[in-house]
């Protein structure tokens, strides 16, 4: 059985701002990295086999300085499907405004604002993605490196809860956030936050 391990980018400018950035990248700020130092504790002692991060910028400059960390030296693969929601016109809002503008975003999870995608549809998404690698892997330590939305998405596949308190989840998830998961017969098995 493969298991897996999912960390968060680095704290962005869009993130110190209050701002949705979804697929619109926004640069780390000049601390955005340092919660790898606890990522790294966090997977101290495990072997990873495979790391896959979001293609978004953000997310692989994190991967990078996490594998170096980890003494990883194969091949970092970039997965459009590990990517954040896509919040297509409220890219770049601020999260507040995005609400009040529209108004079943972060309350509806079928809701997708005007040219972006709903958060059933990044989970649809992310747990195909999810699924591919399992597949495509055997007994290996994955460590998958993305998005809030995309740790929520997998959390409430275990869980079973289908409404997601948006305001909630970059709380919820934060900068140094890792869990270690399992993917069977076509949902999440297991999930469970690390600690040091």
């Amino acid at each position: 059985m493969n298991t897996f391990y999912i960390a968060r980018h680095g704290e962005t400018e869009g993130n110190r701002d209050k701002r949705l950035s979804g697929w619109l990248d926004t640069p780390l700020t000049d601390t955005g990295l340092d919660p790898t130092t606890e990522v790294l504790t966090k997977l101290a002692g495990i072997q990873i086999d495979e790391i896959y991060s979001s293609d978004i910028g953000r997310a692989f400059i994190t991967t990078y300085v996490i594998s170096r960390g980890l003494n990883f030296t194969e091949e970092i693969q970039r997965l459009a499907g590990l990517r954040e929601m896509n919040y297509g016109d409220a890219a770049h809002m601020y999260i507040d405004d995005a609400y009040k503008q529209y108004e079943g975003l972060g309350k509806n999870t079928q809701f997708a604002p005007p040219n972006g995608e709903s958060f059933e549809q990044m989970r649809e998404r992310a747990l195909a993605t999810v699924g591919r690698l399992n597949d495509n892997h055997e007994d290996a330590n994955i460590l998958l490196v993305c998005h809030s939305g995309v740790m929520a998405a997998i959390k409430s596949n275990f869980t079973g809860t289908q409404n997601i308190d948006a305001h909630r989840i970059s709380a919820d998830f934060p900068h140094d956030f890792v869990a270690r998961f399992t993917y069977e017969d076509g949902r999440v098995a297991s999930f469970e936050e690390l600690t040091n």
